[in-house]
C-alpha cells in the first residue's frame, strides 16, 4: 500500500465523524441527509430502547434495562406521561477496563399514555433484563 493511501485511509478516520467533512465530500444543498442525528440511541434522549404497543386490551412498555434493580427506578404518572427515571449503572470502580462500550447514564424516559389510565393500575415485571409495564385499555 502506497503512502499515499495510507494518508487517505487516516484522514477518513481522522474526520469522518464530522458533518463538515461529509458535506464537503458530498456538497451541502442536500440538507435531508445531514439534519439526520448521527448518534446512537444509546447516546440519545430515547434511551434506552423501548417498544409500545397494544395486545388483547392491554398497553404494554417493553424496555431494555439489562442488569438493572428495578426497584431503584422511579415510574410514575403526571398529566397523561409515564415517566421512567433511573441510572445506568456499568462502571466498577477499581477495575481498569480493556473495553467500555456500556456507558454510566441517568435516564428519564417520558411516554404519553392515554388520560384513563390510573397509576393504581399499572402492573410492572423484570425478566430477562426486559422491564414490561402494562395497563389495561378502557372497557
Amino acid at each position: 500500500m502506497s503512502f499515499d493511501n495510507l494518508k487517505k485511509i487516516y484522514q477518513f478516520s481522522e474526520n469522518s465523524h464530522k458533518e463538515d467533512y461529509w458535506k464537503e465530500m458530498f456538497g451541502s444543498s442536500d440538507k435531508e441527509w445531514s439534519s439526520l442525528s448521527p448518534t446512537s440511541i444509546k447516546n440519545s434522549d430515547t434511551f434506552p430502547a423501548c417498544d409500545y404497543y397494544l395486545f388483547e386490551s392491554c398497553y404494554f412498555i417493553d424496555m431494555e434495562l439489562p442488569g438493572m434493580d428495578i426497584n431503584l427506578l422511579k415510574i410514575r404518572i403526571h398529566h397523561h406521561v409515564l415517566y421512567i427515571e433511573g441510572y445506568y449503572k456499568t462502571l466498577f470502580p477499581k477495575c481498569s477496563y480493556l473495553l467500555k462500550e456500556r456507558q454510566n447514564k441517568h435516564f428519564l424516559k417520558k411516554i404519553s399514555i392515554p388520560k384513563y389510565v390510573n397509576e393504581n393500575t399499572i402492573k410492572k415485571k423484570y425478566e430477562n433484563g426486559i422491564l414490561q409495564i402494562s395497563f389495561a385499555c378502557k372497557v
